[in-house]
């Protein structure tokens, strides 16, 4: 997935909020095989370069793009680090499984109020891997440290 292919996730998005059905069917998906059912999804996958595309990575941004009300400024770690528990964000970090990650994120978007940077949560959900999780862990902490910091200025 290229810098082109997220821009057209984002023009994708933004065509969504104008398609509540549309919308409507990927928010009731249990699961990413569920949102590859959807003509929702193809318009998506028929935007994108597919020759290289992860189908089922592709099928849970989808789904969790259908969650969001807001493209939300900073990156995914950033928002949830004033957010979500270290707790939580540790049992985020230890997801191997797509469907998982899927509920997961879900949950994570809610506690956000849907506001969430679309680009960053889509390359963070395609890409999830071992480097993922780490960049995740260092931005998350860091985010967190540095916002401790601000409080005891205060």
């Amino acid at each position: 997935m290229n810098e082109v292919d997220y821009g057209n996730i984002l023009s994708w998005w933004n065509r969504l909020e104008h398609d509540t059905g549309g919308r409507a069917e990927l928010r009731r998906a249990h699961n990413p095989t569920e949102v590859v059912f959807l003509p929702a999804y193809h318009r998506l996958y028929n935007k994108l370069e597919t020759e290289h595309i992860d189908k089922e990575a592709l099928a849970c941004v989808a789904g969790l793009c259908a969650h969001i009300r807001e493209n939300g400024g900073g990156k995914v770690a950033e928002q949830m680090s004033g957010t979500i528990s270290s707790l939580r964000f540790r049992k985020l970090l230890a997801i191997n499984s797509r469907e998982e990650l899927y509920h997961a994120m879900i949950r994570m978007i809610r506690q956000l109020k849907g506001a969430v940077n679309i680009i960053d949560l889509a390359k963070t959900v395609y890409w999830w891997n071992e480097k993922t999780k780490k960049d995740l862990a260092y931005a998350y902490y860091y985010s967190q440290a540095k916002e401790k910091k601000e409080k005891d200025r205060e």
